[in-house]
């Protein structure tokens, strides 16, 4: 796992909080969120909350199962082929490409290896003071012809 850090910088796990419910009149359902309410099991916002923190404390908030939630929180997946964090005819997975490849750079520069960065598998965002990415992409060891997951947190 990678985690990239600045000098006087440190990370910390932003806990999941409710920006809506399905039943707030400002409600507008997002893509990735697909739970009915007719669904099992049914939880309530502060059932999905609790739901929502153990997923980020369990992955540091980069695997989250957005499928399991009807609720919408603070944290959000990336969606590659939008251009919310950039401007066309750039698209989010662009800069999510960059952000990886830098960060393998200066994880190969620290550590003396020779990582090559081969593409982003997926990533997280919430709002930090900015925007934190938490990003999980793939590598390729020339060392064994193996290819490694690596996961870097960036704002």
């Amino acid at each position: 796992m990678l985690c990239e850090q600045f000098a006087g910088w440190t990370w910390w796990l932003e806990d999941a909080y409710l920006l809506f419910t399905p039943d707030d009149p400002d409600w507008l359902r997002p893509y990735y969120i697909t739970r009915t309410e007719e669904e099992e099991p049914r939880l309530t916002p502060d059932q999905e909350t609790d739901l929502m923190n153990e997923q980020i404390e369990a992955s540091e908030g980069f695997d989250i199962d957005f499928t399991k939630f009807r609720c919408l929180f603070n944290y959000h997946p990336v969606d590659f082929d939008d251009d919310e964090f950039v401007e066309e005819p750039e698209t989010n997975l662009d800069l999510l490409k960059r952000l990886a490849q830098r960060s393998i750079d200066n994880y190969n520069q620290q550590h003396e290896t020779e990582y090559e960065f081969t593409k982003v598998l997926y990533a997280n965002f919430h709002m930090s003071a900015g925007v934190m990415f938490l990003i999980t992409f793939q590598v390729k060891d020339h060392a064994n012809y193996l290819t490694k997951d690596f996961q870097a947190r960036i704002r």
